[in-house]
């Protein structure tokens, strides 16, 4: 990592494990904001330019993590996205951006911490 923290969006809609992200992943040494939907992200991204990847879970009410990926990149168009899901969306094949890379829940923080350290880099 870096001297200076890297700022990570966590788009997750379970507060229990939104809960767990923000504080696995603020103890691994990132800043972390956190959206419970894509509309609040999409907020936060065009407020926060200090964001430097975007987490989301591809399951979310409303926009899904799809969505909001593709929405991200129209404000950002580098922005990293790394997504989650326990239940992804195998029949939607090319919905996601291009090797995008995905973590399938249940997964660790460390693993978490893993990825979005290897989309940084």
């Amino acid at each position: 990592m870096q001297s200076e923290p890297q700022t990570l969006l966590l788009v997750e809609d379970d507060p229990l494990v939104r809960m767990t992200l923000v504080e696995g992943l603020t103890d691994a040494g990132f800043t972390v904001l956190e959206a419970e939907d894509a509309e609040a992200a999409l907020g936060l991204l065009a407020r926060r330019p200090e964001i430097d990847v975007l987490l989301t879970d591809i399951n979310l009410p409303g926009a899904d993590g799809f969505d909001l990926s593709h929405a991200a990149r129209q404000l950002r168009p580098l922005l990293p996205v790394l997504y989650a899901s326990g239940r992804f969306r195998a029949a939607e094949p090319g919905r996601g951006l291009p090797g995008a890379p995905f973590l399938a829940k249940p997964f660790t923080v460390a693993r978490a911490a893993e990825a979005i350290g290897e989309l940084l880099r």
